[in-house]
């Protein structure tokens, strides 16, 4: 790529030089903010699971304090949370493929 203030350099190898630095710099860039991306997005991803036990707790709760007619069936429970499992999993799948995806060097 060029950079016409790196290209106006007559120095040839001062210019090389400067170009493979602004390389470097721009890699190391590149890296740094994917590490903060990684970092925020597993941040994210436990805020999210607190909630998700929290609502599940709240849910199990009112089970027990509902009478008989306000209640959801255990038929229904069971598939919220096989349902639950299975985004789970898959959150687990796409957070594994993207942290894979891209290489990082610290």
């Amino acid at each position: 790529s060029h950079h016409p203030l790196i290209d106006s350099i007559q120095n040839l190898t001062v210019q090389e030089a400067l170009k493979k630095q602004f390389k470097e710099v721009a890699i190391q860039s590149r890296i740094t903010l994917f590490n903060m991306y990684l970092k925020s997005t597993e941040d994210q991803r436990e805020e999210y699971k607190k909630k998700h036990a929290a609502n599940i707790k709240k849910m199990d709760a009112s089970q027990h304090t509902l009478n008989q007619n306000e209640k959801l069936s255990s038929t229904f429970v069971q598939l919220i949370n096989e349902r639950c499992n299975k985004i789970s999993e898959r959150i687990k799948c796409i957070y594994k493929f993207k942290s894979e995806s891209i290489p990082s060097k610290s």
